[in-house]
């Protein structure tokens, strides 16, 4: 792990070999890939999968939002009337319906797999010199009359920056929740401390929310200004989590208390293994970033 932080840092600020985003490294379901995970996250990476392979990407230029200067027009606030949010209360859901909902060419093409986001998990479980402070969450926007969850994503945090890794939203049965779920939680983002919001690639939807892209030279900046202020992403209650009043609120509203913290649950049980990859092993594919657009994939091999 020392020569790979060393490395990284380097790649970053120089470019990867073959002057794309992506990296390969073997994906396992063991310590060392979740240390790698967040070793990767420590220094600016998104980790990816695909062709049974993780694929840390570093994008060329990155979409970024400070949260408190979001955009939320005028009927996403009308949408937001009978939900809530919630933090870190249904991850095995959220999983499944982004691997349901939420694909590139056809379902079930989901690059977020079971065994990833297995990985991902299993950064929470990292002694403190391992895991650099990233912690994996997952964010969920519930119908409260029906207790239906309509709207989700998988992300991460890293000092006071929260990146978006991909979600979901049913929108054919409640329109507009996945944007509510965004505007509920880039309001929640403001109340817990956290100074950016990293979206992944640039996207039109992005774009509506205020993002804006930056070059890979001044992402890097700001990962490594924000990466050592610990911010903690907690679970809203009560009337904290109903999602009008979240969107419908002025972003004066202070920090919340440390006390208030709910870390990631464990939940060990609820993925079952991979039965096989897509592609064959180093196999170049095609993968998605946020809610799922296609890209190819440049990769150059990086044994990490």
């Amino acid at each position: 792990m020392d020569d790979l932080n060393q490395i990284l840092p380097h790649l970053v600020d120089n470019g990867l070999p073959d002057g794309g985003e992506f990296l390969l490294a073997d994906l396992a379901d063991d310590e060392r890939t979740a240390s790698v995970i967040a070793l990767l996250v420590w220094h600016g990476f998104l980790s990816m999968q695909g062709g049974g392979m993780l694929l840390p990407k570093i994008h060329k230029s990155r979409c970024i939002l400070a949260p408190q200067d979001m955009h939320i027009g005028k009927k996403v606030r009308r949408r937001a009337k009978g939900f809530h949010l919630t933090v870190n209360q249904a991850w095995p859901v959220v999983v499944t319906s982004i691997q349901k909902y939420t694909f590139t060419r056809q379902q079930g093409d989901c690059w977020l797999s079971d065994t990833l986001a297995d990985a991902y998990q299993a950064v929470g479980r990292l002694p403190p010199e391992l895991r650099h402070g990233v912690l994996f969450h997952s964010i969920e926007l519930w119908h409260s009359d029906s207790g239906e969850l309509v709207a989700g994503e998988i992300g991460y945090t890293c000092g006071s920056v929260y990146s978006s890794c991909t979600g979901f939203a049913m929108k054919d049965k409640y329109s507009g929740s996945g944007a509510v779920q965004l505007a509920a939680l880039g309001k929640w983002l403001v109340r817990c401390g956290f100074t950016m919001w990293d979206f992944g690639m640039e996207l039109d939807y992005k774009r509506e929310l205020g993002g804006h892209a930056v070059p890979r030279s001044e992402w890097a900046r700001h990962v490594r200004t924000s990466r050592t202020r610990a911010t903690l992403l907690r679970q809203p209650e009560g009337a904290d989590a109903d999602a009008h009043r979240l969107v419908r609120e002025e972003c004066s509203s202070p920090p919340l208390a440390p006390s208030q913290q709910v870390a990631p649950p464990e939940i060990d049980q609820f993925l079952s293994k991979a039965a096989g990859f897509i592609g064959r092993k180093g196999k170049k594919g095609v993968c998605s970033v946020g809610r799922s657009l296609p890209m190819p994939l440049p990769v150059g091999r990086v044994d990490i």
